[in-house]
């Protein structure tokens, strides 16, 4: 959050990690900016307002002390569920596909861990997908 919103507008990409039990948002960027000197970790550090900064592998954490920041990132990731609802949801064909029921789906597929499904398991979520969707079209728009 910090990062887009103080160094550059990155694309922001969202995976439900079912580790850690919730919606995970990353950005990456090439790492040749950092090699090159574009963008040293002690500038990026300085703009984001971190204590500091861990270098493991190719991950960089920068630790975030800020009370502040750590309250607008709820405020950030929800507007940002939205953002992301409202590419995926524009208009709907049937009149019985209301931007809830939409909702209720793109949540449903967005927290499907396909990295770490069977094919099994993404088959049986496929056919809870079509249940949802026969049972919306049966009772005119209610799940």
């Amino acid at each position: 959050m910090v990062f887009v919103a103080n160094i550059r507008e990155y694309k922001v990409s969202s995976k439900f990690i079912k580790s850690v039990g919730a919606t995970v948002y990353s950005i990456g960027f090439p790492v040749s900016e950092v090699e090159k000197g574009s963008l040293s970790l002690e500038y990026i550090s300085e703009k984001i307002g971190a204590s500091g900064f861990e270098v493991s592998g190719s991950a960089v954490v920068f630790i975030l002390d800020d009370i502040e920041v750590k309250t607008n990132y709820n405020t950030w990731a929800e507007t940002l569920k939205k953002e992301m609802a409202v590419d995926v949801l524009k208009e709907p064909e049937s009149p019985y596909m209301t931007i809830d029921v939409l909702n209720s789906i793109a949540n449903m597929i967005k927290d499907f861990d396909l990295a770490n499904s069977t094919p099994m398991q993404g088959l049986y979520f496929i056919q809870q997908l079509k249940s949802v969707l026969n049972n919306i079209e049966n009772n005119n728009g209610n799940i």
